[in-house]
């Protein structure tokens, strides 16, 4: 029983809920007064959404995650289904119910905020169409982009959306974390990319090839960069927003360890860039 629940657990992959509660708490953060009750089904919306996009995917790529040859802590799936420790079926099961909470979380928004609302709605359905066909957005060559608008764009302003107080400061920290949440996508794709060639799985990696891919991994985290230091110069972001400036460590990480092909270091360094970011708008908008 045990060693279930624990395969379950890592089905969930706990550790990229913490994505969820940062860009939750960023938007909040902007929000004014917002109620511990809207603050806390929010969260629920947040993270159940989440929840449905890794149980969809664990189950839609379980063929394609058997061949996965250099699984990391970030990348390749959790391997609990390739591996069978899991049935698929277990998967698809977890998914409908994390969608069922989700939709009542935003269907608690209804009377104050439908905008909120609307993008529970959406959010759901990007979680399902991301994987699944027929649109399967991971094969068109646009799901890296419709998933880092959503997580890094659409997540922030929940908190704000339902309060009806979106501020042109917050604007700037979405300006800048969407660009780099699309270098840490395709990051995560760069350890997988000869098993998802092989296997016809047709993500943007796969599309672009490595060097190229390596080349957009690299722009878009300087463009990211550029768009907070032009926040800061030009007063759109207050000065301690400048912390987010740390990421530049990590980010320097990612770049060296995709010419040497360190894939644990490429994908844990791409997290910590996103997260140092994050936290530093975090808390240089909290002040």
């Amino acid at each position: 029983m045990w060693y279930r629940l624990w395969a379950f657990i890592r089905l969930s992959r706990p550790h990229f809920l913490v994505g969820g509660f940062l860009m939750f708490g960023l938007g909040a953060a902007t929000a004014g007064s917002i109620g511990v009750a809207d603050y806390v089904w929010g969260q629920i919306l947040v993270t159940s959404t989440q929840l449905t996009a890794h149980y969809v995917n664990e189950y839609a790529d379980v063929e394609a995650d058997r061949h996965v040859q250099h699984r990391t802590f970030f990348s390749g799936g959790s391997g609990v289904l390739a591996n069978e420790v899991l049935s698929a079926r277990t998967a698809l099961y977890a998914a409908w119910a994390s969608t069922s909470v989700a939709i009542v979380a935003g269907l608690s928004f209804v009377g104050r905020s439908p905008w909120v609302t609307a993008t529970a709605f959406a959010a759901v359905g990007v979680s399902w169409a991301y994987s699944m066909p027929p649109v399967r957005l991971l094969d068109r060559g646009w799901g890296e982009v419709v998933t880092s608008v959503t997580v890094a764009g659409v997540v922030p302003l929940i908190a704000p959306l339902s309060q009806h107080m979106v501020t042109a400061e917050l604007w700037w920290a979405i300006a800048i974390l969407v660009p780099i949440h699309g270098s840490m996508m395709l990051a995560f794709e760069l350890p997988d990319l000869d098993s998802d060639a092989a296997f016809g799985k047709r993500v943007l990696a796969v599309r672009l090839g490595h060097r190229r891919a390596e080349r957009v991994i690299t722009g878009l985290a300087l463009f990211g960069g550029a768009i907070g230091a032009l926040g800061i110069v030009t007063g759109g972001l207050p000065v301690p927003a400048a912390s987010a400036a740390l990421a530049v460590l990590p980010a320097a990480a990612m770049v060296l360890s995709m010419t040497r092909r360190h894939d644990a270091v490429l994908t844990g360094s791409a997290v910590a860039m996103f997260v140092i970011s994050g936290g530093g708008l975090l808390v240089g908008l909290s002040i």
